[in-house]
């Protein structure tokens, strides 16, 4: 009954234990958070190769595209990442804030600073916000990806890299663009699926036509 001794244990037992405890759910947190989000990656994935989200059906099209095992794979793993990162980032900014409490930190004035930071980084870094949310659903829904002849409005060209900021095509005259995911309204793909090549074959008068036409779809 040594008030001194009770004190003593508290911060030297007691407080290291609740914080041990707190880091261990956060861990745990953690790792279910990456196993669904695991999960979820491999299943909307799938779903996109299925045509779940609105694939054109490769029995409609002779000569569809099949899907690309290893397109598939980055972009699986580029969900992960990213939603793996932030929600390792909320999980762990919480506990560390609880652990702060628990040895009796005032957390006022830390969160309120924090606020009033994330208010001016959110309207300062709005424009990158969006152009990463935009690069989050251009990998989700498999819009498209390298390889792929994409039609921009502005620029067309042929997709180099795709990053969650910024999409990088080379056009026909070999100029590298770098595009804004933000900025990026409307895509047209000539290479999700199938399409069409349309092409002018002149024949001269007096041919036979339809021998002609043979030998043009053979």
């Amino acid at each position: 009954e040594n008030a001194t001794l009770a004190e003593l244990a508290q911060w030297l037992v007691d407080k290291p234990l609740q914080i041990a405890c707190i880091l261990l759910v956060a861990w745990i947190a953690t790792r279910i958070a990456q196993r669904l989000i695991r999960h979820s990656a491999r299943r909307l994935v799938a779903s996109t190769q299925d045509g779940a989200l609105g694939r054109v059906s490769q029995t409609a099209v002779v000569g569809a595209a099949v899907p690309d095992p290893a397109r598939a794979h980055a972009r699986m793993e580029a969900l992960q990442n990213v939603l793996g990162s932030v929600v390792s980032t909320i999980i762990w900014v919480i506990a560390v804030l609880v652990a702060l409490g628990e040895l009796g930190i005032n957390l006022a004035p830390l969160i309120a600073g924090a606020g009033i930071a994330g208010v001016a980084l959110g309207f300062g870094a709005q424009q990158m916000v969006r152009d990463y949310l935009a690069g989050l659903f251009i990998v989700s829904e498999d819009q498209f990806g390298p390889g792929d002849t994409i039609d921009l409005q502005d620029v067309s060209g042929t997709v180099e890299s795709v990053s969650l900021r910024s999409t990088k095509l080379r056009d026909v005259d070999g100029v590298l663009w770098t595009v804004a995911n933000g900025e990026i309204l409307k895509v047209g793909n000539a290479n999700k699926g199938w399409s069409r090549a349309k092409l002018d074959v002149v024949v001269a008068y007096g041919s036979d036509l339809r021998r002609a036409m043979d030998v043009i779809q053979a």
